[in-house]
């Protein structure tokens, strides 16, 4: 990896923590995280089956908005039947 490389994995890295951190901190507040993107083009690589066979590659273009929710559940909550 040439050192061009790592400085973007580094800043992804860091930008990928942060968003993170920002999102379990919003978490059960009713919060959404928004995104707006112009001619953003996504290369998902090709993939190969378990037996080999190959599945196929896409290339993805995103012109809009993505908006992220989250919501948090009280898992400790039992359920009670009616009477």
């Amino acid at each position: 990896m040439n050192k061009n490389n790592e400085t973007v994995k580094k800043s992804n890295d860091r930008w990928s923590d942060l968003i993170a951190e920002l999102f379990d901190r919003l978490t059960g507040k009713g919060a959404s995280v928004n995104y707006t993107f112009e001619n953003l083009i996504i290369d998902i690589p090709r993939a190969i089956g378990p037996d080999g066979r190959n599945i196929g590659s896409a290339q993805w273009t995103i012109n809009g908005r993505i908006a992220i929710t989250a919501e948090a559940h009280d898992t400790n909550i039992t359920k009670q039947t009616p009477h």
